[in-house]
């Protein structure tokens, strides 16, 4: 895959996978082309760049479809950084969440914000019954990181990227969304998980495999354990310096949820 700005390639060249029940990191530092990946795996890149090559989500070529004119089991949902800019501040958090489930679950609209609540009970979020009355601008950027993950999973993706999601957000908030993106994704029934981010702490507590970027190219790709353990490339031996505890897990042999290629 490539993404282009006018005729300057700022990513070039990039392939990698991502199989259903894996947790991936995307692993680079800011102006690698990292958010614009994302944007291209998505379909919403900006008006000035463009993607080529192919994107594949569940097997179907996505590269040429902006996110809207996507068939919705191939659509891919998103986290972003900016927690509040990606919730409507003039709708409740429960108006926001219920829409997803009347729309694609088919519910009515009680059964629907019944949903609501229990997915945001499952995002470790207090007292979700009243956060469903509230506006995003009456939560915290970790409650309202939540409620963006939440809003991700109720629209069926197979496919979940996070782009930075825990970057403004104090310590232990941080470990509260990490914790909430681990048990929500990466098992069965749930979606795979592509982080994106620059902090390879961050990431080998929640993603087995590693692609590491540097100004839009692959530099190096392995699994986490193994890529804290012998980094081949001089931008990821930065990396691991800067962060030496880590877990790495085995990627599962399965079919691509998807495939991101030149």
């Amino acid at each position: 895959m490539r993404v282009l700005i006018g005729t300057q390639r700022v990513v070039d060249g990039l392939s990698f996978n991502v199989f259903p029940g894996e947790r991936v990191c995307l692993l680079g530092a800011s102006g690698s082309g990292k958010s614009l990946t994302a944007g291209a795996i998505l379909g919403l890149l900006p008006a000035s760049a463009c993607a080529q090559g192919s994107i594949r989500v569940q097997g179907r070529e996505v590269i040429d479809l902006p996110a809207a004119r996507r068939p919705i089991d191939v659509r891919v949902g998103m986290v972003f950084q900016d927690s509040f800019s990606a919730l409507n501040p003039l709708v409740s958090i429960g108006s926001q969440l219920q829409e997803p489930f009347r729309r694609l679950h088919d519910l009515s609209p009680r059964a629907a914000l019944q949903a609501a609540i229990e997915l945001l009970d499952a995002m470790a979020l207090p007292d979700p019954g009243q956060i469903v009355r509230r506006s995003p601008a009456e939560l915290s950027g970790g409650q309202r990181q939540r409620v963006c993950i939440a809003l991700a999973l109720a629209c069926k993706t197979p496919l979940l990227v996070a782009d930075e999601p825990t970057t403004a957000l104090d310590v232990v908030t941080q470990a509260q969304v990490l914790r909430v993106l681990k048990e929500s994704t990466g098992r069965t029934g749930t979606p795979a998980l592509l982080f994106i981010t620059h902090d390879l702490c961050a990431a080998s507590e929640l993603c087995e495999r590693a692609i590491v970027i540097e100004r839009g190219t692959l530099v190096e790709s392995n699994r986490v354990d193994a890529l804290i353990a012998d980094p081949q490339h001089s931008f990821t031996r930065e990396l691991v310096a800067a962060a030496r505890d880590g877990i790495g897990l085995a990627p599962r042999a399965t079919e691509p949820t998807l495939a991101a290629g030149a």
